[in-house]
């Protein structure tokens, strides 16, 4: 009998070997951030009356309360607030173990702006609170995720 329980080793293997890969679901909130990424550009929101970026976009201001909002391009360089390693195969399509990060964006005032990513191109017991780390963009299925990688220059 073929496992179709997508919680265990077995079925997340099954959903692999079928191509299932998480993919994002912008809504109105998110769609520009997603429609960057697929430019290769890390867009973030930021309130236009007091100029801080706020990451996860939200419909106000977490500093002044502000609904006003624009998306602004920034360097994509930041560093690691905080990660965990998944040996467990949580999530369909990914290889184990991974990485994943909260990443300060430089540009950020604030360590509550935190962009949810992946963190390659090391081993992932290399990863480390406060790691310099620069985006790049790949494809997933119909999306090009921003995903993070160390950053070697220490720009």
């Amino acid at each position: 009998m073929t496992d179709t329980n997508i919680e265990t080793r077995a079925g997340q293997e099954r959903l692999k070997q079928a191509g299932v890969l998480p993919v994002p679901e912008p809504d109105e909130l998110t769609a520009p951030y997603w429609q960057a990424s697929g430019r290769d550009e890390l867009r973030l929101m930021t309130c236009t009356s007091c100029g801080q970026l706020r990451h996860p976009p939200s419909v106000t201001c977490p500093y002044c309360g502000s609904q006003e909002a624009s998306w602004e391009r920034v360097s994509g360089d930041g560093t690691v607030y905080s990660f965990i390693i998944d040996h467990r195969l949580m999530v369909p399509g990914f290889d184990e173990p991974y990485v994943v990060a909260q990443v300060n964006p430089i540009e950020a005032e604030h360590d509550t702006v935190r962009i949810v990513a992946n963190i390659k191109g090391c081993d992932p017991s290399a990863v480390y609170i406060g790691m310099p780390v620069e985006v790049f963009f790949e494809q997933r299925g119909p999306a090009r995720l921003p995903q993070f990688r160390p950053r070697l220059d220490q720009k």
